[in-house]
């Protein structure tokens, strides 16, 4: 989980970490295959273990991550959206009379949207799940139901122009729920883990998914497992950085998903993922 305080007490970890990056660009032709911390070898599209010049080029991008202006903004908070409760910080909704228009959302055009106080989640699922992020994510809220979209599929969104590019970076959380699917396996399993591997629970829960690299992992927490992915997709002006949590809880599936582009990847890549790693679920 990220921690509570103001992220200006992280830079003597920082340090610590550009250093520890700086001994892996000496290291990488030594070092195996990366693989996840459940294990899973990264893969490229075509189903074979990158090479050694990838495994140096993913060094060189933590290297360029690992700065303190890449990893939040100055004076910014670690706030905790719980669902259920109360947002942490003020919430992004349409005007009166105004509706989403089609394509990127701009939560920063006020002749659209305006700040409000809302609820987070439990629009589409019980589950109850918390995660971690900077204090300038804003949830969407005032659409279906009064959740963060119109489409009434999402339970959680947030915003945040605050890495640059050509789209914002944004978490959503949802229970995998689409009208265009009947089926839904994980539905009464009491674990992720018996509906496969990472890799194969991938295939059962995004069947037409195609991207061109993949690197799948899993953990533990207080007895629950969850499965973690980073998918990339080359394509222009689309969200085609995805990192996922994924959990089967109570008897449903519940997701946590972070995306962005290649126009702010180079920013948002650790914040992404400590706040998709935070993602918890449980009272």
């Amino acid at each position: 989980a990220i921690s509570t305080r103001k992220l200006k007490s992280m830079q003597k970890v920082v340090t610590l970490a550009l250093c520890f990056a700086l001994s892996a660009l000496l290291c990488i032709h030594f070092l195996p295959p990366p693989q996840g911390l459940g294990g899973g070898v990264v893969r490229s599209g075509q189903g074979k273990a990158i090479s050694s010049t990838s495994r140096r080029n993913i060094a060189v991008s933590l290297l360029g991550a690992l700065t303190l202006e890449n990893l939040n903004k100055a004076n910014a908070e670690i706030v905790k959206f719980e669902s259920g409760k109360d947002a942490p910080v003020l919430c992004t909704q349409a005007k009166e009379g105004m509706k989403r228009r089609r394509g990127i959302i701009d939560v920063s055009d006020t002749s659209v949207f305006e700040r409000t106080s809302c609820k987070i989640g439990g629009y589409t699922t019980k589950i109850p799940y918390s995660i971690e992020a900077p204090d300038y994510f804003q949830p969407l809220t005032g659409y279906a139901n009064g959740g963060p979209d119109p489409s009434g599929f999402l339970d959680m969104r947030l915003e945040s122009e605050d890495f640059g590019g050509d789209r914002p970076v944004t978490i959503v959380v949802s229970d995998g729920k689409t009208p265009d699917r009947k089926d839904y396996p994980w539905i009464g399993k009491k674990s992720i883990t018996e509906l496969g591997s990472p890799d194969q629970f991938l295939k059962i829960f995004a069947p037409q998914l195609y991207v061109n690299e993949k690197m799948s992992s899993m953990k533990t927490i207080d007895g629950v497992t969850y499965y973690t992915y980073e998918l990339y997709k080359a394509a222009a002006n689309y969200n085609n950085r995805k990192i996922i949590s994924a959990v089967v809880y109570d008897g449903d599936l519940i997701t946590c998903v972070g995306l962005a582009s290649d126009s702010n990847w180079a920013k948002a890549e650790p914040i992404l993922k400590a706040i998709v790693s935070s993602f918890k679920v449980g009272a």
